[in-house]
């Protein structure tokens, strides 16, 4: 089965300062699973070129597909398309395209010199097409530029993913139990070692309220044709510890 890989960077200052809250990387994230493309990177990097050619260069090289947010809007630090066309050593150059949606777009008089950098990018690349403001993004090679508006960026990494080689969907099984993860941590070790195509994560949790916690276990795989044989150990060894379980 093939399995391609996706990394992503999220450039902006405003996400490590803490004054914006990135949602981004986590929509990605969950489209991509469900796309069958196994994420493997995500890094938050500052509006900065050298880190951003570095970064991409990289990227780039690891991943069959990289997922850039922010950074391609029409304000002096808005510098990620002049980034990825050195990262590639393409001319950065109005895309004529661009230049044409963005003109029809606006009122007359309204398409100014900020709003036409929206149209710089590298030469070469393809238009990301945007329904909702209509600046689009780009593709370059296996780069995908996209906005760092959340509503803007959703809606056209949609339409990006239905065009991309695709694996299947990651399989993925949760498993609540009442028992304490100290309690399962070396039954679960040992059913990780009998599994090494599945992904066996447990993640603790605590009700204040009512004074009772317990341990969902998580199962996935890329790989496996099935996780029934992981859920049936689980839960059996849930059993042998008295404990009760139940399928989230």
């Amino acid at each position: 089965m093939s399995l391609f890989t996706a990394g992503i960077l999220i450039i902006g200052d405003e996400i490590l300062s803490g004054r914006t809250q990135d949602t981004n990387a986590n929509f990605i994230a969950k489209n991509l699973t469900l796309s069958g493309i196994k994420l493997e990177e995500i890094k938050v990097i500052q509006d900065q070129k050298n880190i951003i050619v570095d970064s991409v260069k990289l990227f780039s090289k690891k991943y069959d597909y990289v997922f850039t947010t922010g950074g391609i809007g029409p304000t002096h630090d808005d510098i990620t398309s002049e980034s990825i066309s050195e990262a590639f050593n393409k001319k950065y150059e109005i895309n004529k395209e661009a230049f044409n949606i963005l003109k029809k777009y606006y009122p007359e008089g309204e398409f100014n010199k900020s709003r036409q950098r929206m149209t710089m990018m590298p030469k070469d690349a393809q238009l990301i097409y945007n329904p909702m403001t209509a600046a689009p993004g780009f593709i370059l090679k296996n780069v995908f530029v996209l906005p760092g508006v959340p509503k803007i960026m959703e809606v056209m990494l949609i339409n990006v993913l239905k065009n991309l080689k695709k694996g299947k969907p990651k399989k993925i099984m949760t498993i609540n139990t009442n028992l304490y993860e100290s309690k399962i941590a070396p039954f679960l070790k040992d059913i990780q070692k009998n599994y090494q195509e599945c992904s066996i994560g447990s993640y603790p949790y605590f009700n204040f309220l009512s004074k009772t916690g317990g341990v969902n276990i998580v199962m996935s795989s890329w790989t496996m044709s099935s996780l029934d044989d992981v859920e049936k150990e689980i839960i059996e060894m849930i059993k042998l510890n008295g404990g009760n379980y139940s399928i989230v």
